[in-house]
């Protein structure tokens, strides 16, 4: 047994170790920085085994991982990784023999399937692993095949009892709307409408005047291509600010002229007006990628040198008020149709954005 052999397994286990802890990463960056890791370390298993199909399935599978979290584009970048599949079996059959074609079909069938429903993707993703699994015995890449089988395992509890944790993936992301379309505005008037009263409710035009003048204001929360929530939040000037803190009935509908942009050279007060989500979303998991998004928010606007002095946050949903109490603001009243307000003062956004 040689010590090349010997690391191909090992860089195989770990490649697989790195796998499998990515999916229990809620930040879509750091599940990827994982998912880059098991591929490498994979693909550097192949290598050492001789089994040049796998290494360029691998990284090829590497790149398409990048495209996928960052376009979700699946179905185009589906059709486009065809003829690089055809180009990988040209050149590989010719020195592994007929048995490279094993691996290019497995991950043509998990490209395919990402883009159909849960199960078929589950099937799929079986039908995929046991090719990867004959493939690696041949190679005797035994821990992939290993490895593998528990997929294989995992993706049957998932058609029977219809969760694992192995596969659990989210396709769950904040996004900045960098332009306001009025497409956008009815999808988040529709989430709106799951979730508020008719009091609640703005018209496209007001959420577009507001957005004009804040225009980095909106965050969408997106599962793969469909928008599942978002964040909107304000700068506000200081009179503004102290107002909402002190006035008992709270008015939904605000003048666009108390909204200011942010500003480098005094202290800025931010206004976080919705944190809204589908019913169907919310969960504990939405509301740790929310906190940590606006983490990375603060501290982003820290770097570029935008002091943020004070946050509200204004709670009308139960989804609301559970956030910002997780996200550690401080509760500070209750106005009297049962919304609520916190905030998060500057000895809690420095600690925050260190």
């Amino acid at each position: 047994m040689s010590l090349t052999f010997i690391f191909a397994q090992i860089f195989a286990i770990f490649g697989w170790l790195f796998l499998v802890y990515s999916y229990y990463k809620d930040d879509i960056q750091k599940l990827l920085r994982f998912q880059i890791i098991s591929m490498t370390l994979n693909a550097i298993s192949f290598i050492l085994l001789g089994a040049y199909a796998g290494f360029f399935v691998f990284l090829f599978e590497l790149i398409k991982a990048i495209l996928y979290y960052k376009t979700d584009k699946d179905s185009y970048i589906f059709l486009f990784s065809l003829p690089v599949y055809g180009a990988i079996a040209w050149f590989t059959m010719k020195s592994d023999g007929s048995i490279a074609i094993l691996p290019i079909i497995g991950s043509i069938i998990d490209g395919y399937v990402l883009t159909r429903n849960k199960n078929i993707a589950t099937i799929g993703s079986i039908m995929a692993s046991i090719l990867w699994i004959i493939y690696d015995m041949f190679i005797m890449a035994y821990s992939a095949a290993a490895a593998d089988a528990v997929l294989v395992v995992s993706n049957f509890f998932v058609l029977s009892l219809g969760y694992s944790h192995i596969l659990h993936i989210d396709k769950l992301h904040v996004i900045r709307c960098y332009y306001l379309s009025r497409r956008i505005c009815t999808n988040i008037n529709a989430l709106d409408r799951d979730v508020y009263s008719e009091e609640y409710l703005w018209a496209i035009d007001q959420r577009k005047d507001n957005f004009n003048i804040n225009s980095d204001s909106i965050l969408l929360i997106h599962d793969k291509k469909k928008t599942v929530g978002y964040i909107d939040y304000v700068a506000v000037e200081q009179d503004e600010y102290e107002h909402l803190k002190n006035i008992r009935v709270f008015h939904d509908k605000h003048d666009p002229t108390r909204v200011a942009p942010l500003h480098k050279r005094r202290k800025n007060y931010v206004l976080i007006r919705r944190v809204t989500v589908k019913k169907d979303y919310e969960s504990k998991k939405m509301t740790n990628l929310i906190g940590q998004k606006l983490k990375a928010e603060l501290r982003n606007k820290s770097k570029q040198g935008y002091y943020i002095h004070g946050i509200l946050g204004i709670a009308i949903s139960d989804f609301e008020k559970d956030f910002f109490k997780k996200a550690n603001f401080v509760h500070y009243k209750d106005y009297n149709n049962n919304e609520e307000l916190y905030e998060l003062d500057e000895l809690a956004i420095k600690k925050l954005t260190k």
